[in-house]
């Protein structure tokens, strides 16, 4: 039984020895507390101030931010709606948001907080710099939806994950920034990538972009952009053919007359593959020949309509003609019989003129 417990205690001494010292981060861009609060995460809180040591590290991480210009900095202390201030408490009130406890060893207030118990207030650290460091620091309320720089507070080593990107690549940190990489693909593309607060890699820019496919080659005729999507490529900026004295070439060759159907059809470019499709264009490439019954057809349709014409024609000037032939012979029978031979003289030469 001794055995076992000398065991766990070892074992938890092991634990407490090899527990991640915190650390401090110093932000500069100013944030409203709950925004700031946002910033700190993942793996990180605005930070408490338990006691006097906890404080040594976080004025050093200010000093040591080599800034002077700002003076007042977000820490995890917050009174809220509904909570009154308490003037009798160490910290009047307020508690750290990063577990609800109200323990400090260091509670110097520039001022009184604003005593009220119907608004959500927000706490500061105030600091003065002197020749070789922070030569005071008090803590200030406000209202959070001020804007100041913030601290954070880290116990915990967080990390994105390796980014899972296919093809030949190499991949690039910075000492100073953990959460970017650099990607650099075997064909040259190079790519910024970006660790969100919730561990996930995205290309700075176009956060909507697998970045699984970064480094994949495309198909003949494309090639990757900027923002790791495959293009058509364009022979004019890639090798400057356009430039000078040369005319400017296009992906489609001349126009060649079918000797099938008589049309004027595009043939398919010689200089581009199969599978590249014209984005700028809606030109279609017409492949096949016509079929020649499509001029045979109309072309006996109009020859019959022609022949039905031309009989109609034929039909009218021949009845038009039997028509005159019938009433000249009435008028010569009707003149005989009414005025005799002479009449019918008459009415010849008549006719004759």
């Amino acid at each position: 039984m001794e055995f076992w417990t000398g065991l766990y205690l070892l074992s938890f001494l092991n634990i407490a020895c090899c527990l991640p010292e915190s650390s401090y981060t110093v932000h500069l861009n100013k944030r409203s507390f709950i925004d700031a609060e946002n910033d700190c995460r993942p793996g990180g809180f605005l930070t408490n101030i338990p006691n006097a040591k906890e404080m040594e590290k976080i004025l050093k991480t200010i000093w040591d931010k080599n800034n002077k210009t700002a003076n007042s900095f977000w820490i995890g202390l917050k009174k809220d709606i509904g909570t009154c201030v308490r003037p009798d408490l160490p910290l009047k009130g307020f508690k750290w948001t990063v577990d609800n406890t109200i323990q400090s060893d260091v509670t110097k207030w520039k001022t009184e907080p604003l005593g009220t118990c119907t608004d959500a207030r927000c706490g500061l650290l105030l600091v003065e710099y002197g020749e070789s460091g922070v030569t005071s620091s008090r803590f200030l309320d406000a209202t959070c939806r001020k804007e100041h720089p913030f601290i954070c507070k880290r116990n915990i080593k967080v990390e994105c994950p390796r980014p899972d990107i296919s093809g030949t690549h190499d991949i690039i940190q910075r000492s100073n920034d953990p959460f970017t990489r650099e990607i650099v693909c075997s064909s040259g593309a190079n790519f910024t990538l970006a660790c969100s607060k919730d561990l996930v890699w995205t290309v700075v820019g176009n956060e909507n972009m697998n970045i699984s496919q970064l480094c994949q080659e495309c198909k003949k005729g494309y090639s990757r952009d900027s923002s790791g999507n495959c293009v058509v490529v364009n022979k004019c900026e890639e090798s400057k053919p356009c430039d000078g004295s040369k005319p400017p070439t296009t992906d489609l060759t001349p126009v060649k007359p079918n000797v099938n159907t008589g049309k004027s059809v595009l043939t398919k470019p010689t200089s581009l593959p199969d599978d590249v499709r014209m984005n700028d264009t809606d030109v279609h490439v017409e492949e096949s020949a016509g079929d020649v019954s499509n001029i045979i057809v109309p072309a006996i349709i109009a020859l019959l309509i022609f022949i039905v014409l031309l009989v109609i024609v034929a039909a009218i000037v021949k009845g038009c003609l039997r028509r005159r032939s019938r009433n000249l012979a009435q008028r010569k029978a009707e003149a005989v019989a009414l005025n005799g031979s002479s009449s019918m003289e008459k009415v010849n030469e008549k006719e004759e003129t």
